[in-house]
């Protein structure tokens, strides 16, 4: 008899458990459902967008600027992103790690750690469980990414899109929210981000139209998707620009609908950065959103209020 009532136990959990995945997959259908209807539908007359560039470890500078936006509530619709841009966009608007994470992640990362995992690609996981205690953080945030989507989204964002270049074409290759092709977000970011001569181009199919696509680097070809940003899907009406890269290059013409931050990075390279730079790199992204910039960004959204 006891033995009886343990087995209904555990069938009764077991159909629970069931029961439970398929609710939390309608509701993350649901969520991905929302985020691309909101775009296609919304009537807003203005709509944030976040531009990060690329710039290798200069990136965290990202991660200051998002600090200040947030802490005074700046609304971000669409954040876009191009290689160390696409791994903040990823990071904190897929994955859903708060600031105070992407904080902690720049203070415990090491230039080493990216050079083990480089080599753990290279070597395609020939001593995985040696190079992955080499390579710090970085095993266990691609494991969070590979369940990342373009649709399922945090911190109030509603898209996101990530620039990557494809090497056969030369040209860039954009994927988004509501336009990804039915392309992995965990492989545009790695592809996006896949520095060259350090880590090989990652070949893809893109699934949509079977196209294959040979993608590395976003910032070879867009290191600043500022003109991605403001297309449909995502068509974000008025853009934040955050520009790490080393040289500046191109910068968007100064209109009222654009913001233009360019945080003082001397000490940090791409690939290489005394210690404690990173978390001076945040630092410089808080001190570079200007009270001017924050003025201007809240006469956007004041129409919104009434």
């Amino acid at each position: 008899m006891k033995g009886a009532t343990v087995g209904k136990g555990a069938q009764s959990k077991r159909i629970a458990n069931k029961v439970d995945r398929q609710l939390t997959v309608q509701a993350q259908n649901a969520l991905a459902k929302s985020a691309r209807e909101w775009l296609a539908e919304s009537q807003s007359p203005v709509r944030i967008g976040l531009v990060l560039s690329g710039g290798g470890l200069r990136g965290a500078s990202h991660v200051g600027v998002l600090q200040q936006l947030v802490e005074h509530d700046i609304p971000i619709d669409v954040i876009v992103g191009s290689s160390a841009g696409a791994i903040i966009t990823a990071y904190y608007a897929a994955v859903g790690l708060t600031l105070s994470e992407l904080v902690r992640d720049a203070e415990n990362f090491k230039g080493r750690h990216l050079l083990a995992h480089c080599l753990n690609v290279r070597l395609r996981g020939r001593m995985f469980r040696t190079l992955s205690k080499l390579s710090g953080l970085i095993p266990e945030r691609l494991a969070q990414l590979d369940s990342a989507t373009f649709d399922r989204l945090h911190h109030s964002v509603r898209g996101i899109g990530v620039a990557c270049h494809d090497v056969v074409s030369g040209r860039p290759c954009y994927f988004a929210t509501g336009a990804d092709y039915g392309l992995r977000l965990s492989d545009a970011v790695r592809a996006s981000a896949s520095i060259p001569f350090l880590f090989p181009p990652i070949p893809v199919k893109r699934p949509s139209d079977g196209t294959s696509l040979l993608l590395t680097d976003g910032g070879i070809s867009d290191g600043l998707p500022v003109a991605f940003a403001r297309r449909a899907p995502l068509a974000a009406t008025h853009l934040i620009v955050s520009d790490c890269r080393w040289v500046a290059g191109y910068r968007p013409a100064g209109d009222g609908r654009t913001v233009y931050i360019r945080p003082k990075l001397p000490s940090t390279g791409t690939l290489w950065a005394p210690a404690s730079t990173l978390v001076s790199a945040v630092r410089e992204g808080r001190r570079a959103v200007t009270g001017e910039a924050l003025q201007t960004i809240h006469g956007w959204t004041a129409c919104l209020a009434t």
